[in-house]
């Protein structure tokens, strides 16, 4: 069964990376317990993202005691994604600067600041609510592969252990030269 959501803000935002083009887009979501998520809906340079449902509240958790001034870095932010994409943090971060959530540092432009105000930020967003419309996020398609075990000395039959797949478009854009 698909979780119910609605859409609270769709917006873009430019990437941080200096050689980066294009925008990022992304939803501000709620569920029916007023949770928030956020969802990135799409790149404009074709690069690999997480379409994944991000609970806020796990992002809250990744930053939970960072001092106020301090650098962080946009990597505290790939444990909040099952995806793996490189970009995923990155560009999360850039989601999270334009809600004016963190702020980037002066002296490093992929080093951020947490700022003050989530708790406003949130009251802010679920005053949207009333005016939302429902919002399904496109489906994450699930690994075609068994994960290979973590211990090297597990021996691995090619046979039995990876299942025979087909490659669909998103595969062979993997395959085509830049």
């Amino acid at each position: 069964m698909n979780k119910k959501y609605l859409s609270l803000k769709s917006s873009k935002t430019t990437k941080i990376g200096l050689r980066s083009e294009g925008f990022i887009h992304y939803r501000v979501l709620s569920d029916q317990d007023q949770k928030l998520y956020f969802n990135i809906t799409a790149n404009d340079d074709d690069g690999y993202y997480s379409k994944e449902t991000i609970p806020f509240e796990n992002i809250e958790e990744l930053i939970k005691g960072t001092k106020p001034n301090t650098s962080i870095s946009s990597s505290v932010f790939k444990k909040a994604f099952v995806g793996r994409s490189n970009n995923n943090a990155a560009f999360l971060a850039a989601i999270l600067r334009a809600e004016k959530l963190l702020a980037p540092m002066t002296d490093a432009v992929k080093k951020h600041t947490v700022e003050a105000g989530w708790d406003r930020w949130k009251t802010d967003m679920l005053k949207n609510v009333t005016k939302a419309k429902p919002f399904l996020p496109e489906v994450v398609k699930a690994s075609k592969a068994k994960k290979i075990p973590k211990k090297t000395t597990d021996v691995i039959d090619i046979e039995s252990d990876i299942e025979p797949t087909e490659l669909d478009d998103s595969d062979f854009k993997l395959l085509q030269p830049k």
